[in-house]
């Protein structure tokens, strides 16, 4: 009997360990949570695992102190946990704190500003992969919020891509091809061991995992199918609040209220009928950035903050069925009430989100309760002619390996 019991133990564990991973959103008084490589400048959470290094930032706007603690986590390909032993994937502190600290200097806003290398002199990461970073005070197991990165071994094997007018689809889609090849590892040894993974723009939200290549070669897996498409979506909108005194081209008027800037922008309106239309953008992207300093590395802790207010002139909710958030890296696309828009009294969708000075890409996502999928077309349509960048994850199980190692990484514009 009590083996019985042992055996029911040990396998609610490893039901448990095989959990995907669900990432925790920063509570209202967290802002401008970044995790980016400033080697490629792209804000792409994707670093080299030798060589390259990722940064990642916060503001807490309770200003004073507060120590914030971190662990780091590694997973397989799916985003499961790997089950790999913490002294098998880091070197140094199995967690630590955030020693890297600014209090918020001549803003009306106060923030203490938090800063991480990864990785750093008391924790250095040695197997490529993906990792999760918590943040957390007291409790690992109640962390203040997650986010998702990935460090790959370079030199290895070889990911070339390649975007292509998604056939018979309209002018909707961009179809993905793509090659792994490799002099130094036998990518047939294993069959199912290779997971390729295309994500657009930096967004893990936005992606396509496929299993199984199109052609197998000496060691070269082909990826190339009419099924790997992805919508091209629209160019993506912007507005500069890296001046409070004036309005920027997108901003309709900026004043204070209660003793904090408010930026109201231009209304926005439904473009999905009017055609492609050229803008360049940061494909999502946002920089912090105050143009009164001479160096904006000191935007970090001299950068405002002021009350973004967003409007969307005209909106069809279903009846309630739909709802409509605003999007892009400042908020990691996700879908979450302090980003939903309400209509006003005045008939315009609406919302007002606290955002540091700086010049913000967003677009608008349209969320059906009914098919529980998020769309980020419905708005302002989708065109093959879209300006994106693409980034390919190529991970393999060798055999006797028990979890997904990240050995390639290529990335593709459209424009190339």
């Amino acid at each position: 009997m009590k083996t019985i019991f042992v055996i029911i133990l040990f396998s609610i564990s490893i039901g448990l360990s095989a959990q995907k991973y669900s990432e925790v959103f920063p509570p209202e008084k967290i802002k401008t949570v970044q995790i980016f490589n400033p080697q490629t400048n792209d804000q792409t959470p994707v670093a080299r695992l030798s060589g390259e290094y990722l940064i990642l930032s916060f503001d807490d706007l309770n200003s004073g102190f507060q120590e914030y603690n971190y662990k780091i986590e590694h997973y397989n390909a799916d985003w499961t946990p790997s089950g790999v032993f913490q002294s098998e994937y880091l070197d140094g502190y199995s967690s630590d704190y955030i020693r890297d600290y600014r209090n918020s200097f001549n803003t009306y806003q106060n923030y203490t500003h938090y800063r991480l290398m990864i990785p750093n002199q008391n924790m250095r990461l040695k197997l490529p992969g993906n990792y999760s970073i918590k943040v957390y005070t007291t409790d690992e197991n109640n962390p203040i919020f997650t986010k998702r990165f990935a460090l790959y071994e370079d030199n290895r094997v070889n990911v070339g891509m390649q975007v292509e007018r998604g056939i018979g689809t309209g002018d909707l889609n961009q179809r993905i091809n793509a090659i792994a090849s490799s002099g130094q590892v036998n990518l047939i040894e294993t069959p199912d061991g290779a997971t390729f993974f295309i994500m657009k723009n930096g967004n893990w939200e936005d992606n396509l995992t496929i299993k199984k290549p199109t052609f197998i070669k000496n060691s070269q897996l082909t990826y190339r199918d009419q099924n790997h498409l992805f919508e091209g979506n629209s160019e993506y909108l912007w507005f500069d609040t890296k001046t409070l005194e004036t309005p920027a081209m997108s901003t309709e008027r900026v004043f204070r209220q209660d003793s904090l800037y408010h930026t109201v922008l231009r209304p926005d309106f439904q473009r999905w009928n009017l055609g492609y239309f050229d803008e360049p953008d940061v494909n999502g992207a946002f920089y912090v950035r105050n143009v009164r300093l001479s160096d904006q590395n000191l935007s970090s802790s001299q950068a405002d903050y002021t009350w973004v207010h967003f409007a969307m002139d005209e909106f069809d909710d279903a009846g309630g069925n739909k709802e409509l958030y605003i999007v892009g890296a400042f908020n990691g696309w996700q879908i979450t009430p302090d980003y939903q828009l309400q209509k006003s009294s005045s008939n315009y969708w609406e919302v007002a989100v606290m955002l540091k000075q700086g010049y913000y890409n967003y677009q608008y996502a349209v969320y059906d309760k009914s098919t529980q999928t998020t769309s980020y077309s419905k708005v302002n349509g989708s065109f093959w002619q879209t300006e994106n960048q693409y980034h390919g994850l190529f991970y393999y199980r060798p055999w006797g390996v028990r979890y997904d190692v990240l050995i390639g990484y290529g990335s593709v514009n459209t424009r190339n």
